[in-house]
């Protein structure tokens, strides 16, 4: 795996979550764009973090699990406040 390709998936997945966040009218929808911003933006960290540091080539997992740990808590906190709003 190259630092080129890390970061060409990463912003492919980046580009898909921002066009979801846009394309959808509900709030509900868009929340699903989340989880894919944060992979993207995972999968450039970690591909940015192992190509910088020489020390250790799984520098960069800690980090990117981190993101996918707070996208996870976000999206969820985000549905919940998605489901109070809808309901009467």
């Amino acid at each position: 795996m190259s630092l080129m390709l890390a970061l060409s998936v990463g912003a492919v997945l980046i580009g898909c979550g921002a066009f979801s966040a846009v394309w959808g009218r509900r709030s509900s929808r868009q929340l699903v764009a989340l989880p894919v911003l944060a992979a993207g933006a995972a999968i450039s960290l970690a591909g940015v973090s192992r190509f910088a540091g020489h020390v250790d080539p799984d520098t960069g997992q800690e980090l990117a699990a981190l993101v996918a740990v707070a996208a996870l808590g976000a999206t969820v906190l985000g549905v919940a406040w998605a489901r109070r709003g809808d309901a009467p």
